[in-house]
């Protein structure tokens, strides 16, 4: 069957010459070529993606894009890290990308650094105010979370929410994705031990906290919800996983956040020490210990950091794998 790639040989040879650049890296098991977005349009004329493809392919070779089985912020099977867009003969205007899988051999375990992914910690204060402009930011993809049940968390939220949408290109998704943005300030507050300077800063906390106990109340009734709390710490992308709908377990990990929080910044300025840089760490809650743990961390030269078996085998992945898109700054619209 012909590929897009096939009916543009300056895409092919373009995804060529960047596979070569990055199969020696000794970062990714595989590396391949695909194509990620394209112009075309579903029955309702609305695009299959709806991304800005120039916007997407700067933001992959500035930063890349963490490519994960599911969606599941929680199983990273691979990295796009390259991408252009091109035109094939047939006039349909593509992003091809090329895409580095993980396997098992390319771990690296926070031990290796002699970093210590529990350290102990204490609020006596957190040297960051929260920004005059500080907001809430809510992402999800219309097609997993219908916009009425988004509507209805939002509006009693104690700060501005800025709506993001998500474009997963998933015809029957298994798990509804809710990525909630704070500032770092917000997760790291504790009531009554941490000492923040103004008492406007403190009543935004507090309400925070009040807002996200009342979402995990909300979960009760979705099928299989997966809520991504995140947020930046030190150059850092940091992300708290909650899982599943079972609201006693989303109150200890919700009384567990500080803590974590707290060690996260240890955890990265313990990485920084040892001369690597993370770009994101994710955490996962153990309900049996009620505690949270580092799931593992992505380095900026693009090595995976985990003490724990996170990597999908290459043999097991499905062969096609879907990207998430998030579209900033971009309001998503109810399915039809």
């Amino acid at each position: 069957m012909k590929t897009l790639l096939d009916d543009a040989a300056d895409a092919a040879a373009w995804v060529d010459s960047a596979k070569d650049a990055y199969s020696g890296t000794g970062v990714f098991s595989k590396v391949s070529g695909s194509v990620i977005w394209t112009d075309e349009v579903g029955d309702d004329d609305e695009p299959l993606v709806a991304a800005d493809p120039v916007a997407l392919t700067a933001d992959i070779n500035i930063n890349g894009h963490s490519l994960f089985l599911g969606h599941d912020p929680g199983c990273p099977v691979g990295r796009v890290v390259a991408a252009r867009v091109f035109t094939s003969s047939s006039n349909t205007t593509f992003v091809a990308a090329v895409i580095g899988l993980y396997a098992p051999r390319n771990v690296h375990s926070f031990q290796q650094f002699g970093v210590d992914t529990a350290p102990t910690v204490s609020f006596p204060a957190f040297p960051k105010e929260l920004g005059k402009d500080c907001r809430i930011e809510v992402a999800t993809d219309p097609r997993e979370v219908e916009e009425e049940w988004v509507q209805d968390l939002i509006q009693d939220a104690p700060l501005p929410v800025e709506r993001i949408g998500l474009s997963h290109n998933a015809a029957d998704p298994l798990k509804e994705l809710i990525r909630i943005g704070l500032d770092y300030t917000a997760l790291v507050w504790k009531p009554v031990v941490t000492v923040i300077a103004t008492e406007v800063a403190k009543h935004a906390c507090a309400g925070i906290h009040d807002w996200l106990r009342r979402l995990w109340n909300k979960l009760a009734d979705r099928r299989n919800p997966i809520v991504v709390v995140e947020s930046h710490q030190d150059g850092c992308h940091v992300s708290f996983l909650f899982r599943g709908r079972d609201v006693t377990r989303h109150y200890a990990a919700h009384e567990a956040l500080p803590v974590a929080a707290a060690q996260g910044v240890k955890l990265i300025a313990g990485l920084k020490s040892k001369g690597v840089v993370p770009v994101s760490v994710v955490y996962e809650f153990e309900p049996k210990i009620a505690k949270w743990f580092p799931s593992y961390a992505q380095l900026n030269d693009g090595r995976i950091v985990s003490d724990t078996n996170i990597l999908v085998a290459i043999e097991q992945l499905p062969k096609y794998l879907s990207i998430g898109i998030m579209q900033r700054n971009a309001k998503p619209k109810a399915p039809r």
